[in-house]
């Protein structure tokens, strides 16, 4: 007798257990289905990382701190590569100050740079980055990017500063470009 209430209370259990994997089965099923609904109503898009890089320099006798923060802005229209990947293009700004006066405060998105690249690449191109360069008598030179999504292919764009926040841009010849044309 003992045996078969063993027996039983063996059934049982074994009952009960593959019940329970029934239910465990079936809620790991339903939290897959809420991920692959999530996943296909919410599309991902690439993004740059944000950054904010303070860089300290002298600007006619005078100590001086420029400050870049990038950002991805999601209101500025997105960037679809050859694949159809997305893109989340940047908006970053520049603020330069000297003892403790504002000399420049400004945001740029890559559509400031369409004086000096052609349309046809800024639609397809992201504006990657802005680093303080050097200064010189016309002011202080920044260079900026703006690149196709995760390539090589890009536009460096000399940015020179005043004091007054003028700003003068013009385009750089790529170091590829300049080992073509010696040969």
């Amino acid at each position: 007798m003992k045996i078969s209430v063993c027996f039983c209370l063996l059934g049982l259990l074994a009952c009960l257990s593959c019940k329970s994997d029934a239910r465990s089965e079936k809620s790991e099923h339903a939290a897959l289905h809420v991920v692959e609904k999530a996943d296909v109503e919410g599309k991902s898009f690439e993004r740059m990382p944000m950054s904010d890089v303070t860089t300290h320099f002298q600007f006619r006798g005078k100590p001086c701190e420029a400050q870049v923060f990038r950002t991805p802005d999601e209101t500025l229209p997105r960037v679809k590569d050859e694949e159809g990947n997305e893109y989340v293009d940047n908006r970053i700004t520049l603020r330069i100050t000297s003892q403790g006066k504002t000399l420049v405060d400004r945001t740029f998105t890559k559509d400031n740079f369409a004086s000096v690249v052609e349309q046809r690449f800024l639609q397809h191109s992201i504006f990657e980055g802005l680093v303080y360069d050097t200064v010189t008598p016309q002011g202080m030179v920044f260079a900026a990017s703006v690149s196709y999504p995760q390539s090589d292919l890009y536009v460096p764009i000399r940015l020179t500063l005043t004091a007054d926040g003028h700003v003068a841009m013009e385009t750089e010849d790529l170091l590829d470009n300049y080992a073509e044309n010696e040969e």
